[in-house]
């Protein structure tokens, strides 16, 4: 079977956005969106139930509770200003007072949207790595 160049690219794309979904361990990425993917180090570095500001300034935060550990967007919805961590381990942003309760669901705004969830997988090294959106 012969098939042109076209075709070609096409089944050779297709191969590599294979191989790096399943390198990851994440599903096909939206068109056109770009990811990083952050190691954010040892499993039983996360040993405690708290927030982990450590990756703030990144854009995330690390939260484990009880047996589940999840990354949760430290960027307001609102305006885009950092949310910071309280000692109820609820989020406010000082910008505008918007507060999120320690799930990131919105108690006050103005903010009217919750603090997206990010996805997190666990390597075949026992490391927590969390994908976010590109920047850039």
């Amino acid at each position: 079977m012969n098939i042109n160049r076209r075709e070609f690219l096409v089944v050779l794309g297709s191969t590599a956005a294979l191989a790096a979904s399943s390198s990851t361990g994440w599903a096909a990425d939206e068109e056109g969106q770009a990811y990083d993917v952050i190691d954010v180090g040892a499993l039983d570095a996360f040993e405690e139930d708290k927030v982990y500001d450590e990756h703030r300034e990144q854009g995330f935060f690390i939260i484990r509770r009880g047996d589940e550990i999840f990354a949760l967007s430290s960027v307001c919805t609102h305006k885009g200003c950092k949310v910071r961590a309280q000692e109820d381990q609820s989020f406010l942003c000082k910008c505008h007072k918007s507060r999120f309760d320690p799930a990131g669901k919105v108690l006050n705004g103005p903010a009217t949207r919750d603090l997206p969830r990010l996805s997190v997988k666990r390597s075949e090294q026992d490391h927590i790595m969390v994908r976010i959106r590109k920047t850039n």
